[in-house]
């Protein structure tokens, strides 16, 4: 997704600014006062939004970073006489910052423990607009008994059974850390307890027998990956490395499935759970992984579609790289259940509804068509009525995990000095 001028008619377009790599995306764009630079909102290859950076407009001129270094920028708008640029950047939680454009060093404007997200500057330049509120997202556990809230502080996100179902890990950012830590929630007692505390983590997943965790971590050099045993009898260990890794994946016998870097594409990878016999899956590039099947069988990701209609398609590849299939030709998502009996689908585009279909044994995958699933008019074996939650783990067809997020925002006038 780039950034692009035409006249009303859309005639004599042109790249103003395209991001490097296949899945790097111009999410929102902002024109100085006097037309000669544009303020970008830019996500990476890997899906994260970075630093804003401010382009020239014509094509000549040198791209610039603005903002707090390495945090996360939202959001943006230009002083009326453009000598400064605000933003939305992440330090502890989004926050206003400026920055004397075209030389100046950021300036943080609020503070506190809510955020500040998004910009609207007032036509004096006196004084801008932003929310100012708080998200909190909770783990939810679903059985036979109902639903039952599993985390009460902070923000809990990416839920996953352990798979005999007893446990279920979390991760978890609180006041004190603000960083996501792996938490593991005893279902039977109901007692929660840091797994690695100081490890902030962007992803994870729990080996079979529940003694080891392979995990992202982001550093100053990038994501990678780590390994590390659950009782914490010894330190974790970094997987060395010179490529950006992440989306780490367990599979039954040890191994590891994870995302790789390579230029300017994303690439599934296999390797010992030492680093060692990395080897590459298949040669098709991918965007994000799904979900691995708890046979090992099976990748579920996404990658680009095959045409300007549907520019995002989820396949399952074989992960011995013998097969790719097609599975939905719109943006969707799969996870299995441990039973390894049901998936659970959830097609974005109709909002955060999840479909349970049943798997075929001989193939390990759910009765799709040919082509992929186009829409909900194709879920014509799904069991019962979707589920009004994006189902992100699930130890059987009625045992499921999910967050609930709660949004508490209001606009504010911020005055300017």
């Amino acid at each position: 997704m780039a950034v692009v001028t035409t006249d009303e008619g859309r005639g004599e377009s042109r790249d103003v600014y395209v991001p490097a790599g296949e899945r790097s995306m111009a999410h929102h764009s902002y024109l100085s006062p006097d037309g000669r630079w544009v303020l970008v909102v830019e996500m990476n290859p890997r899906g994260d939004i970075q630093q804003c950076r401010i382009v020239p407009f014509q094509g000549s001129g040198a791209m610039r970073l603005v903002g707090p270094p390495g945090g996360r920028c939202i959001a943006g708008a230009w002083s009326p006489d453009g000598n400064w640029v605000y933003l939305s950047a992440e330090t502890d939680g989004f926050h206003i910052w400026r920055q004397h454009f075209p030389d100046g060093e950021p300036e943080q404007v609020t503070t506190g423990p809510t955020s500040q997200e998004g910009i609207t500057m007032a036509p004096d330049g006196k004084s801008l607009i932003t929310s100012v509120g708080a998200t909190d997202s909770t783990v939810w556990l679903h059985d036979d008994k109902g639903d039952h809230q599993i985390s009460s502080e902070g923000n809990a996100v990416e839920p996953s059974f352990s798979s005999d179902g007893n446990s279920l890990y979390f991760l978890l950012a609180n006041g004190q850390t603000h960083r996501n830590e792996l938490w593991r929630d005893d279902l039977a007692s109901g007692k929660a307890e840091r797994v690695l505390p100081g490890y902030a983590m962007e992803s994870y997943s729990i080996s079979q027998d529940g003694k080891e965790v392979v995990f992202a971590m982001k550093d100053q050099s990038g994501p990678s990956l780590w390994i590390a045993p659950t009782n914490r009898r010894s330190s974790p260990v970094r997987i060395s490395s010179t490529a950006i890794e992440d989306s780490p994946y367990f599979l039954a016998d040890g191994d590891i499935i994870f995302r790789a870097i390579e230029g300017s594409s994303n690439f599934l990878y296999r390797m010992k759970a030492d680093g060692t016999g990395r080897s590459k899956i298949t040669s098709e590039p991918i965007l994000d992984v799904s979900a691995v099947s708890p046979d090992g069988r099976w990748i579920a990701a996404l990658s680009t579609g095959s045409d300007e209609e549907h520019t995002v398609a989820t396949r399952a590849f074989a992960v011995d790289g013998s097969e790719v299939v097609p599975l939905c030709l719109v943006y969707c998502w799969f996870n299995w259940d441990n039973s390894r009996k049901f998936v659970y689908l959830d097609i974005v585009q109709n909002g955060f509804s999840s479909y349970l279909l049943p798997v075929l044994r001989n193939t390990g995958l759910p009765k799709v068509p040919a082509a992929g699933i186009s829409g909900i008019q194709d879920l014509t074996n799904a069991k019962g009525a979707p589920i009004p939650w994006f189902v992100q783990s699930a130890a059987s067809s009625s045992v499921y995990a999910y967050t609930r997020q709660n949004t508490r925002r209001n606009l504010y006038r911020i005055p300017l000095q």
